[in-house]
């Protein structure tokens, strides 16, 4: 790995481990590249987060959510759009007019990546799909609370063998019944 003058370690590394994941993965794509892209300076451009929760909350709003509302669109007309919105420093609730360019231009920003789709409760989060949540909560080894009418109870027992694992009810099996009496013909 070479480092180029001016180049921080981390960016030499990140372009060091670039090349070789795609000569691994995607030789063909790799000869593509001219070879002067892989000597030269690369900027990489990352900063700490945290956690990740504040990222993985705005994924989940651009995911499960539209970019606005219909209700927090204030007036519009053919030269610009005014919409209400909350303040994040101050929490109060305020104006933006802005036209009608930039705001398409924003509000396309949102549109989700094609092969990307806006949850919408359905597969195994929809309240109905019972049997397919309860699976996945055990590969997950996590109760997943969902909307609507259905109570999520959880067990606290544990494996007998392995005692590592929290049991999961997947499926209550019903009573069984009296087999059908045979009728004498």
């Amino acid at each position: 790995m070479l480092i180029q003058d001016g180049e921080k370690p981390v960016e030499a590394r990140f372009r060091h481990r670039m090349e070789e994941g795609l000569r691994a993965a995607l030789p063909s794509e790799h000869a593509e590249i001219t070879s002067s892209c892989w000597r030269q300076k690369w900027v990489v451009n990352f900063a700490h987060v945290g956690r990740g929760q504040s990222a993985i909350k705005y994924l989940a709003r651009s995911v499960c959510r539209t970019a606005i509302s219909d209700g927090r669109i204030v007036a519009m007309n053919n030269e610009s759009v005014r919409f209400g919105y909350r303040d994040s420093k101050t929490g109060e609730r305020k104006q933006c007019q802005l036209s009608a360019d930039e705001f398409m231009r924003r509000y396309l920003q949102h549109v989700l990546p094609a092969g990307l789709h806006r949850v919408r409760y359905f597969g195994w989060e929809h309240p109905a799909a019972y049997r397919r949540r309860r699976r996945v909560e055990t590969l997950l080894e996590v109760v997943i609370l969902v909307r609507g009418p259905e109570v999520v109870t959880q067990w606290h027992l544990r494996c007998p063998h392995c005692e590592a694992f929290a049991l999961v009810c997947i499926k209550s099996l019903p009573r069984a019944r009296a087999p059908p009496e045979r009728w004498a013909a």
